[in-house]
């Protein structure tokens, strides 16, 4: 090239890089659209990363309708971002000194966070498609975030700032203008399908004259333990009101969670089925078509009862279950501290969001909020009992027609992290341990908190159950003051326990210890003043049958519980086994093949897990913390218990799937 040429390319070019700066400055909808078209690319990376768990309990359809809404979330925080930006450039440049920096500045800044964003998700998805092993941690985010920025300005700075612009708007701006395009779409058809925010519901109650039914309140508790309740013996005196509540109600020793997880948990409670028949095996599992009508409350509202649910964890109530239809009243408690606005406003029944929003499509972003929240709300105790209480009193006077009323309260305390308010913080721990909500980050069934030992942990944990037993008795106090707890029937149990055993912590897992499903049952029946023992075994999906029987109510065949009625008169328990499961490895629409399910029968506890074929037996009553696996010297039993789950589990395969194909095709219309 003669040296002419390239003089006068040198000579050209800063012109026409400073003409392209002066166009896309006057276009700074290039800007947002790249924007846009990074964070939606990170949304896709993030969906690549979690279809394989989705697909497992949502049709690709369900996907794709709780994408578009992420997607919507993500539009909405590149608006802001840009807007804010462009609002700073424009300011700039009516300041001489600073107008020449005003475009460089709204680039550079405008890209900075998606490109960061995008880069994170991109290494994650990297990662998982080469199936390394390579884990960032809690932090990993926050640290690589910043690092990634610093990598894209000093390439941005390499590049030069008007090759950029062009590289947006030439191949980014499309892809987020046709980004936009799909969400609007999306929204037209959220809207034609009726979807709408959730706002809690009361509807007025049926005045009645002289109803002869009992009013019927079912208290859960979170993640409560039986083995660390002093009304089963525990050391610490962490459930006072409780043993008070105990000197009139029936307690059961061996009582036993479905799951380990709420979600499963829960729906077993509603619907009296065990997980492999209600198909709920996902924290983020929800029922569909008729399996929505077949619970409790449904059948106690067609007996004539005002039906009621109000709960301070998403994953145990009606909107994540899908059951919302059955309840007169649905409240749903936000958390007391941090971003409330935003778990508002994403909960649209009929989709998953509740779950896939922070659970899976925008991990990344929820991570972001919770450690903000953290920051933000380091003292205070996430989701505090009381207020459920407060709204359970408030709806009872409110609708105090003469109507009965079913009321389920289930709280969130003492589900980690365990930050009990004052002053039941520090009774069983008086360090400054584990007193910020900012401590518990990173904490994981594996993996401790920072130089915090199990026992310490524990006692946190004792602290979050003596607080929970305050807030529950001075509910059942004012029941028995107002008079209804003489004339109601009052259960209280939990939906899972927790783990402090066999270095593995919380909840959740293949595992199904004594700690993690071995809950309380306390049922208080009208009239009663005595307190009674039930020592055999019962589990979740008795609770059904037995309220259904107390109120006079026949039980549906789809039930597969058995009514404790019999024992709370003083007659002997019926022979049954109970099952209980952790099925999170399964898919919804195949034939359960993977997880952990224990059979519980007579004095043992059998668990076999499907995937590894690992199996346990255990004398639950007199080993309670599962030490001594009795699988080798006790052959005869553990065969006998395995080929009980064998052969309930080839009928489950048999039956189940096929009819979840069939409710799906009659559930395509949320």
């Amino acid at each position: 090239m003669p040296d002419e040429m390239v003089a006068t390319e040198d000579v050209t070019r800063p012109a026409k890089d400073l003409a392209d700066v002066r166009v896309l400055k006057r276009r700074p909808w290039v800007l947002l659209a790249s924007i846009v078209a990074l964070l939606s690319c990170s949304l896709e990376l993030e969906l690549l990363e979690q279809l394989d768990s989705l697909t497992a309990y949502m049709r690709l359809s369900e996907i794709f309708w709780d994408a578009s809404v992420a997607l919507f979330l993500l539009l909405g925080m590149a608006t802001t971002w840009w807007l804010l930006l462009w609002l700073l450039a424009r300011g700039a440049d009516f300041l001489s000194s600073t107008s020449r920096y005003a475009t460089p500045m709204f680039w550079c800044a405008g890209l900075a966070f998606p490109v960061g964003y995008f880069g994170i998700e991109l290494i994650k998805a990297i990662r998982l498609l080469s199936r390394h092993s390579f884990h960032m941690g809690v932090y990993g985010s926050f640290i690589l975030g910043p690092i990634l920025l610093l990598i894209g300005l000093a390439a941005l700075y390499k590049i030069g700032l008007p090759r950029v612009q062009r590289i947006c708007l030439a191949r980014l701006a499309p892809i987020g203008w046709f980004h936009i395009i799909v969400v609007s779409v999306a929204l037209f058809g959220l809207w034609f399908r009726g979807i709408h925010v959730f706002h809690d519901f009361v509807h007025p109650g049926q005045a009645v004259v002289d109803s002869k039914l009992p009013d019927i309140y079912l208290i859960t508790i979170d993640a409560l333990r039986a083995d660390d309740m002093s009304v089963y013996g525990y050391h610490r005196n962490t459930t006072p009101n409780l043993q008070r509540f105990a000197n009139r109600a029936s307690t059961f020793d061996y009582f036993f969670a479905n799951s380990n997880f709420t979600t499963a948990a829960t729906t077993s409670i509603e619907t009296g089925k065990l997980p492999w028949s209600h198909r709920v095996f996902h924290l983020g599992g929800f029922l569909r078509g008729p399996a929505t009508e077949q619970n409790l409350a449904h059948l106690l509202r067609n007996r004539g009862y005002y039906t009621a649910m109000i709960s301070s964890n998403d994953m145990a109530g009606p909107v994540q279950h899908r059951t919302m239809d059955s309840y007169d009243s649905v409240e749903r408690l936000l958390p007391a501290c941090g971003l409330t606005a935003y778990y508002r406003y994403t909960d649209l029944p009929g989709l998953n969001t509740l779950y896939t929003l922070y659970g899976t499509l925008l991990r990344t972003s929820a991570s972001l909020r919770s450690d903000l929240e953290a920051f933000m709300c380091n003292t205070t105790p996430p989701s505090p009992a009381e207020p459920v209480f407060d709204r359970a009193r408030q709806l009872l006077e409110e609708t105090s027609t003469g109507q009965p009323h079913f009321l389920w309260t289930h709280i969130f305390p003492p589900h980690d992290p365990y930050l009990a308010p004052l002053p039941f913080r520090g009774t069983y721990l008086t360090s400054s341990q584990l007193t910020h909500v900012y401590n518990y980050i990173g904490f994981d069934n594996v993996f401790l908190p920072r130089n915090v030992s199990g026992d310490e942990l524990q006692a946190r944990y004792d602290e979050d159950i003596l607080y929970a037993d305050n807030a529950v008795g001075k509910f059942l106090d004012w029941l028995d003051r107002t008079g209804r707890l003489d004339r109601s029937i009052v259960i209280i149990s939990a939906d899972h326990g927790e783990s402090f055993e066999h270095q593995w912590f919380k909840h959740t897992g293949p595992y199904l210890y004594n700690g993690l499903i071995r809950v309380p049952l306390l049922i208080h029946l009208p009239g009663q003043k005595q307190p009674m023992r039930v020592h055999d075994p019962a589990d979740q999906i008795d609770l059904l049958p037995t309220v259904l029987q107390l109120v006079g109510s026949s039980v549906p065949d789809w039930g597969e519980g058995i009514s404790l009625v019999p024992v709370l008169e003083g007659k002997p328990m019926v022979e049954h086994s109970r099952f209980t499961m952790n099925l999170e490895k399964d898919s919804i629409f195949k034939p359960v093949t993977q997880g952990t399910i224990a059979v519980i029968d007579g004095d043992f506890k059998y668990v076999q897990r499907l995937d590894t074929h690992q199996a346990s037996l255990f004398r639950y009553k007199t080993d309670p913390f599962d030490q001594n696996n009795l699988v080798h010297s006790e052959p005869v039993v553990a065969g006998r218990m395995q080929r009980m789950i064998e052969e309930k589990l080839r009928q489950v395969n048999q039956v189940s799937p096929a009819k979840q194909v069939a409710t799906y095709s009659h559930a395509a219309q949320f």
